[in-house]
């Protein structure tokens, strides 16, 4: 059974008077599942690939960058001793951490003594090992993925991991003991990259940023067998229409005092590029959701970045060569406006981790209360706690839908074969009205028994509705047959159909 959803035109023969909505996420901001608690972590936890299912120990497993504060008063001094706001000594740095979970909402950090760390707790005493932190990780984690058709039990999940602007292969049998594959080549890369593995396919696939004329931008390279990858291509970046929507986006930050003002404001830096590509795959086809990285002006040359704020969109892929803006490119997801303890007021991201449960998808996002920090703020401690990992919630196949409005419209399909007995849909029609219509292939003229006279109206909110006709309770006599279906919409909105 494969779903179909009205993300692309793939299917769509012809749309009349409905409009294609993007829906949001919607955010748990009490539902922050990983925030900075411990001395090791205290500044930002921050992650590149999202939970990872273990099915021998039944558990969910994130791997997350967590970052210790060095004391700003401290820069260029030299000095090797850090403190935070209670005075706690500790080693700054970026550790790479564990947690897990049973459920994808209630996470833990066990603590797996592995790594002595440098500091000490708010009590004065050493922390040593009782700490998560993975000290067999080189460099930051992207990934991991689970190999189940792995042979060697000692290279099921695989990740590749970053340092020196390249990404090296590695691989563990548990997500806590972790083996560099020396065998295998590295990627050269910037900072920010994905790993993904499409069981469907069993493919490996890396989206890779580097810099180019449109400036950060994302390339592929992909691998049947995570030892031989594809050469890199460019697949994602920027244009002219991301600018223009970068120039409004923007603006908002500085005219809505609800929200967060960036700290620089050059109107002449302004620009818009791609700061995070994470890829996944859903029903047939490849969805992507870009951080659009918006800049508000640059940082003193001190530090070679920029103040900026961020939106995610939706894009899709059938091939992950050729990828579709979608929804005219409205965001799908954005940044908060300040208070109630969000952290995703400075900057927002999300992961490639989209887990299914029971009538939703759950999404797992990064987000930092600043990108930027007035020098006031930063030496009162202002970076501390400053970012978390959250999750979202949407709606099964919720990504997109076709909307009716106070007058009929209607969608119709390119040709399908029937595989099922009973016609399926995702509607939210409580309000309205949905009526389906089976068409012949070739005349596309209504098929006598499955007209849009015959068809049974269906007003509710429902992700699983079986569409009915008045004698023809469903499809048995169409099995096998290729057809065309046409939707009709009244205040009704229509995400996803499928037959079984």
């Amino acid at each position: 059974m494969t779903k179909h959803l009205f993300i692309d035109n793939h299917e769509i023969e012809d749309i009349w008077n409905l409009a294609r909505k993007i829906h949001q996420p919607e955010k748990f901001h009490a539902n922050t599942i990983i925030r900075p608690e411990h001395r090791w972590e205290n500044m930002y936890v921050r992650m590149w690939g999202g939970p990872v299912w273990d099915p021998s120990e039944e558990l969910f497993k994130i791997i997350y960058l967590g970052t210790a504060a060095q004391d700003i008063s401290a820069l260029g001094t030299g000095a090797a001793v850090t403190l935070d706001e209670t005075g706690a000594s500790g080693t700054s740095g970026n550790y790479s951490c564990y947690a897990t979970s049973e459920d994808g909402v209630n996470w833990e950090k066990p603590f797996i003594g592995l790594y002595e760390y440098d500091g000490k707790l708010w009590d004065k005493s050493p922390i040593g090992t009782d700490n998560n932190i993975i000290p067999s990780i080189n460099g930051h984690i992207r990934g991991p993925v689970y190999h189940a058709t792995e042979p060697d039990p000692n290279r099921r999940f695989k990740a590749q991991i970053y340092r020196d602007k390249a990404l090296y292969a590695a691989a563990s049998p548990d997500c806590i003991h972790w083996e560099e594959l020396d065998e295998i080549p590295p990627h050269e890369s910037l900072d920010v990259s994905e790993l993904y593995y499409d069981e469907t396919e069993d493919l490996f696939i890396s989206t890779i940023k580097h810099r180019t004329y449109y400036g950060r931008s994302f390339f592929l390279s992909t691998s049947k067998d995570f030892e031989n990858w594809t050469e890199q291509e460019l697949i994602f970046h920027a244009d002219q229409t991301d600018q223009e929507n970068g120039f409004e986006r923007l603006q908002k930050f500085f005219d809505d005092d609800r929200y967060l003002t960036p700290v620089r404001n050059r109107p002449e830096e302004w620009r818009t590029d791609i700061y995070h590509f994470p890829v996944f795959r859903y029903e047939d086809m490849y969805l992507a959701l870009p951080t659009m990285h918006h800049w508000a002006g640059k940082h003193p040359p001190l530090y070679e970045n920029v103040d900026s704020r961020k939106s995610v969109e939706l894009a899709s892929s059938r091939d992950l060569h050729n990828w579709h803006r979608v929804a005219n490119r409205a965001p799908f997801m954005e940044l908060s406006p300040i208070g109630e303890g969000r952290y995703d007021t400075g900057a927002i991201g999300a992961t490639n981790g989209v887990i299914r449960r029971n009538d939703e998808l759950w999404f797992y996002c990064m987000g930092s209360k600043q990108r930027s920090l007035p020098i006031a703020d930063a030496l009162n401690f202002g970076y501390l706690d400053s970012s978390a990992i959250s999750m979202a919630r949407l709606r099964l196949d919720g990504f997109v839908s076709l909307k009716g409005g106070i007058e009929w419209g209607s969608v119709t399909t390119k040709p399908i074969e029937v595989t099922g007995a009973q016609l399926h849909i995702n509607t939210d029609s409580w309000r309205g009205r949905v009526k389906t219509e089976i068409l012949d292939s070739e005349s596309m003229d209504p098929i006598p028994g499955y007209t849009e006279d015959d068809s049974i109206a269906t007003n509710i909110d429902s992700i699983d509705e079986v569409a009915r006709w008045q004698d023809k309770r469903d499809l048995t006599g169409l099995r096998g047959k290729t057809v065309r279906l046409r939707f009709h919409l009244w205040q009704a909105e229509l995400y996803s159909f499928w037959t079984e």
